[in-house]
């Protein structure tokens, strides 16, 4: 393990918290809105390893999951403890994503990690380079971890934990992006759901010429990822899997932005501002059509249900006649190197434990997220939910064409850069083909450094 590298890292990393920037990503986001509302819950399980029972192997679990989402992931816990005698699994809590990663690097100095711990996409390349982490080929081929499961997985989810020919994860908590739809508008201007981004501005347009000062697109504070699916629709690579191409800057990713742009400035789009998420605005009725996570679903239906609006959910429009397509986001499970043999083994138990059937299905509902496994949605219990909850459906139809965005060392980075950049057209209004041109130098220049 590199000590000096990791000391930096936290430097930057508390830094980084101080300014209060860079936390755009939507795994931060998806953390940040569920903890507004909900204080982390208490577990027995949460103050010490000397509470595992017997002679049991004692699993340490670090997470970063509030409110119901950490109600879910106890009883989970909890039922996999029960459901055998070899293992415990202490689960704790510490914080959101941005505080996880924190006490990762710091306990990474002091040799003080868990077994294993949520991740997330950015996250794995750092912890992998530092030898922090074990590739999970040979541990999931054991005794403990099921090859229908593995082969199960979908393999978009798959993809999205490999980093250097490796398994570096199992995919946990996943989330696609989806379409909030206010029927009542569209129902208003006798709307069919709009299945491009061209309908939508063309529902905006009509909109404002009626003197209707709602909006008919939302999108969260930071676009990145509608942006990067809607240049990904449009044929671009963004970046590519294998990083050899970065095309931010050329005319079929410029596009989306300068569509962005020009949505706001017409005055039918906006972002969710001052209101910190769009998740809000939608609930009152501010605006027709909401591009946000599918985790966000616990937070639409309080707000619409107080408004009295009537909504439903529908798959991503497609950009520039392109072929249907959304990008993954959440956390995956990875496991540290420092565990002992037997602590790495009950580790593979208990992921394996979550990736069943039933378990993922269960922490699907609970949630919002979606199961990872194929034989998770296939299960009867999560269709008979998707039939008696039908704003979900659109949420597992998309895994059937989901993608993960590239792992590389020094994403951290190139976030910061694609935020900067953002910020900079979308408040500062910079001109559009310029700024995503110098982030696509910029971009190329951090995968060149760190790769």
């Amino acid at each position: 393990m590199n000590k000096k590298f990791l000391l930096g890292l936290m430097l930057a990393m508390f830094v980084f918290v101080l300014a209060a920037c860079g936390n755009s990503s939507e795994e931060s986001t998806e953390s940040e809105e569920e903890a507004s509302g909900d204080e982390a819950v208490e577990t027995t399980e949460d103050a010490s390893e000397d509470e595992a029972s017997g002679d049991k192997t004692t699993v340490t679990f670090w997470h970063a999951m509030n409110g119901p989402h950490q109600e879910a992931i106890t009883e989970l816990t909890n039922n996999f403890n029960e459901s055998q005698d070899e293992f415990e699994v202490v689960e704790q809590n510490q914080g959101d994503y941005s505080t996880l990663n924190q006490s990762i690097m710091a306990s990474g100095v002091s040799d003080d990690l868990p077994t294993l711990a949520q991740a997330t996409a950015s996250n794995i390349p750092d912890w992998a380079s530092n030898d922090l982490i074990v590739p999970l080929d040979d541990l999931l081929a054991g005794e403990n971890f099921d090859q229908e499961v593995l082969d199960d997985i979908i393999p978009g989810f798959l993809e999205g934990v490999s980093y250097q020919d490796q398994m570096m994860a199992v995919p946990f908590a996943k989330s696609v992006r989806i379409m909030y739809v206010n029927d009542d508008i569209l129902e208003e201007y006798d709307a069919e759901v709009p299945a491009s981004f061209e309908d939508i501005q063309a529902l905006g347009e009509e909109m404002q010429a009626a003197g209707d000062d709602r909006f008919a697109l939302g999108l969260e504070a930071g676009v990145e990822m509608e942006l990067e699916t809607m240049a990904r629709q449009n044929g671009a690579e963004w970046i590519s899997d294998d990083l050899s191409t970065v095309d931010i800057g050329e005319e079929n990713a410029t596009e989306p932005m300068q569509y962005i742009v020009d949505g706001i400035d017409a005055g039918w789009a906006r972002t969710a501002g001052e209101d910190g998420f769009m998740s809000g605005p939608f609930g009152r009725g501010d605006v027709a059509l909401y591009l946000g996570s599918s985790a966000g679903l616990s937070h639409v239906e309080p707000g619409a249900e107080e408004s009295g609006i009537s909504w439903s959910t529908a798959e991503l429009p497609v950009y520039g006649g392109g072929e249907p397509l959304t990008l993954l986001a959440g956390n995956d499970l990875t496991v540290f190197s420092s565990a002992t043999d037997e602590e790495q083994e009950g580790a593979a138990a208990f992921m394996n434990f979550l990736l069943q059937p039933e378990n993922t299905a269960e922490w699907a509902m609970a949630t919002g997220y979606v199961p990872v496994t194929n034989e998770g949605i296939n299960t009867e219990v999560y269709q008979t939910y998707l039939e008696e909850n039908p704003n979900a459906a659109a949420a597992a139809a998309e895994t059937e064409y989901a993608i993960a965005s590239p792992m590389f060392a020094g994403s951290g980075e190139y976030r910061d850069a694609m935020t900067q950049a953002q910020d900079a057209i979308l408040i500062d209004g910079a001109e559009v083909t310029e700024t995503m041109q110098n982030l696509q130098e910029e971009t190329t220049q951090i995968i060149e450094e760190n790769n």
